[in-house]
């Protein structure tokens, strides 16, 4: 058996991972995620330049830059645009993990499909057929290529649950706060000031972009959209609709908080009813078969004694 497919296997399997590495470490420093960071913690100044924030860098990554965009281009070359852009926003709503942008994800991918079809051809060798070598090469690269990829819905995934379950606490502060005699700016500010989680860092990113000029309206529907949420696309949707009708938006905010607590309940008792249905396949398949077993079992034996 041939050591050399295994080797050149490990060896781009290694060379992939370490030009992935270097994107991904270098993105993490990267002006533009410096910045998406600081807005979210509202700690950007108007006055600080694009220039102080990309001599911020270590001066090895700003040496090995212009080789980094080069790689980086090619690399967007290969995700479509449509791709690149459900990526960006993915990742915006998880907090971008280990400074990930689109082509650090693609990166990601590329190197996950090498390190795994190295290791399908190395099982294959192992097995001593061709046709397992191709079958396990291809389920390798094909399960690499979309783990990245599984990996963030899980991430997305997690992050939804996670606004779904402080949302209606959140919108009590703000309903308190305005009916204090606050507008609903001061009242999300309140919200950022004392409370922590994902959704005070998208209500701080909004507010930073409505003090930077741009409309109230758009930046909440852009958050909204952004978390893919349905109950928070409706309760922004709503704020919308009574600061241009004039109805009093703590009103519907407390209205909308109530509506989301009964929602909730409602889908408790949904899953504690379903429970039922899924213990029943592992009872029928596991339990009761071993209870006859035990129960059946020397009554069978002492009749096929007594048959012999």
């Amino acid at each position: 058996m041939s050591l050399v497919p295994i080797l050149v296997g490990i060896i781009a399997a290694a060379g992939v991972w370490l030009l992935a590495a270097g994107i991904v470490a270098a993105r993490a420093g990267d002006a533009t995620m410096l910045a998406r960071q600081r807005l979210a913690r509202q700690d950007i100044g108007l006055g600080q330049s694009a220039v102080a924030l990309e001599l911020e860098k270590p001066f090895l990554e700003r040496l090995l830059a212009p080789g980094r965009r080069w790689t980086e281009r090619q690399l967007n070359r290969l995700t479509p645009a449509a791709q690149a852009a459900n990526f960006r926003r993915q990742l915006d709503f998880v907090g971008a993990p280990f400074g990930l942008d689109p082509a650090g994800l693609q990166a990601l991918r590329i190197t996950a499909a090498a390190g795994l079809g190295a290791l399908g051809v190395a099982l294959g060798v192992l097995l001593g057929t061709p046709f397992a070598i191709g079958l396990a090469l291809l389920f390798g690269v094909a399960i690499g290529f979309y783990m990245p990829v599984l990996w963030l819905d899980q991430l997305v995934r997690q992050r939804r649950a996670e606004l779904e379950a402080v949302l209606p606490n959140a919108l009590d502060v703000v309903a308190i706060s305005m009916e204090a005699g606050l507008g609903l700016d001061r009242a999300l500010e309140q919200l950022v000031r004392h409370q922590e989680g994902p959704l005070t860092l998208l209500v701080a990113r909004a507010l930073r972009e409505i003090e930077l000029g741009r409309p109230r309206a758009d930046a909440l529907e852009d958050m909204a959209a952004a978390t893919g949420v349905e109950d928070f696309t409706s309760l922004v949707k709503g704020i919308l609709h009574a600061e241009r009708t004039g109805v009093p938006i703590a009103r519907t905010i407390a209205a909308h908080s109530a509506q989301m607590r009964v929602k909730r309940r409602l889908k408790i008792r949904t899953e504690a009813a379903r429970a039922s249905l899924k213990i029943l396949l592992p009872t029928v398949g596991c339990v009761f078969p071993t209870l006859w077993l035990i129960l059946l079992g020397p009554a069978i034996i002492v009749a096929l004694s007594l048959g012999h």
